[in-house]
């Protein structure tokens, strides 16, 4: 017989109605489903209920259980979670902070620690701060590799997320490293190409786009994934193949707003730029810098403000588009340093142009 799961709706309505009748909001059949309709808050996107939902929840649980309770503190990180996606960067980040001080003191190598762990490294680069993402990334590999081993699935999965950390950064010798070691023991012949995928990206990331584009191309084609296809598409973009490298990102986009996908969707825009068309470039680079969800110094929305820089140059509107790529030069300078890729491309740019 098959399993119906219920509406979101109609289930949290009926947990407000029994919760309603509770005679104590507090006692632990309550507290229960308070966190039911907290995750099906969060499950729906309705960020405003959950932000207020979760403070409530949060301060219902430090007075029942305290502060170190495992309830206590998944109301908080739904909490930071809710108030990243309102725009509440700084908060989130803090709030999530302190919340994973506590896990990792109660229980270093617990579940629920490594799992908060990985959170808050994607809450760091949500906020642009990235060597402390490594930070957390570091304690959480050292945890999971003495408990799991170094082929465990959690241990790869810090891996590869602090592989994508050092890419960004431009760390590309410490990237091919670690990733280089993802493919030593896979589990299956995904994972392993998986790995080898990446390892092709951060060649193309560090200049040979051309000479990795066709194995990449064949990886692409045998599995078809949304995966193996933005790596498809970074390459190509590199390689100068932009307009390709925007259907492919176009499809790898299509299940979800761009806002929720900042990289691939900031990728699309330069993509349509550099393969000429302009207005699908303004209007999506326009989006993403309006949108709320990434502080404005953050190096993604950076890039998006130098498309619409190079947009506005293709226009012929030369002095608009030197003032803001060298604003844009000057904050990736301040996050990365002088020396890092993005910051040469873009003084590449303001010196050809």
């Amino acid at each position: 017989m098959a399993l119906f799961r219920a509406n979101p709706a109609t289930e949290m309505a009926r947990l407000r109605k029994k919760l309603a009748k509770a005679a104590d909001s507090d006692s632990p059949e309550s507290l229960a489903m308070r966190h039911r309709i907290g995750i099906l808050l969060v499950e729906t996107g309705d960020w405003p209920a959950a932000a207020e939902h979760y403070t409530e929840l949060a301060d219902a649980q430090v007075r029942v259980e305290g502060e170190q309770h495992p309830g206590t503190l998944g109301a908080w990180l739904n909490l930071a979670t809710a108030k990243a996606a309102l725009g509440q960067i700084e908060d989130a980040v803090h709030l999530m902070g302190s919340t994973v001080d506590i896990y990792e003191a109660v229980s270093p190598d617990g579940p629920a620690t490594l799992q908060a762990q990985l959170v808050l490294s994607e809450m760091y680069s949500l906020s642009g701060e990235y060597d402390e993402a490594l930070d957390v990334l570091s304690r959480h590999l050292n945890a999971c590799a003495d408990k799991f081993g170094e082929y465990h699935e959690l241990t790869i999965a810090g891996a590869r997320r602090k592989v994508s950390v050092l890419r960004t950064l431009g760390r590309y010798d410490e990237a091919r490293s670690l990733n280089s070691g993802l493919s030593r023991k896979p589990r299956d012949d995904y994972e392993r190409d998986s790995a080898r995928a990446v390892g092709l990206l951060i060649r193309a990331e560090a200049g040979d786009a051309k000479i990795v584009r066709h194995k990449v191309r064949e990886l692409a084609e045998q599995y078809r994934t949304p995966e193996f296809m933005e790596v498809l598409a970074a390459v190509l973009l590199r390689a100068g193949e932009p307009a390709e490298a925007a259907e492919l990102y176009r499809a790898v986009l299509s299940a979800q707003p761009a806002a929720q996908q900042w990289g691939p969707a900031g990728e699309l825009a330069r993509a349509y730029l550099e393969s000429g068309q302009l207005d699908a470039a303004e209007t999506l680079a326009r989006e993403l810098v309006s949108a709320d969800g990434l502080p404005d110094g953050h190096p993604l929305k950076l890039g998006f403000r130098a498309t619409l820089a190079r947009v506005a140059r293709e226009r012929g509107r030369d002095e608009e588009a030197d003032r803001e790529l060298e604003e844009v030069a000057a904050g990736l300078t301040e996050a990365f340093g002088s020396k890092h890729p993005d910051v040469l491309e873009v003084a590449g740019w303001l010196k050809k142009d």
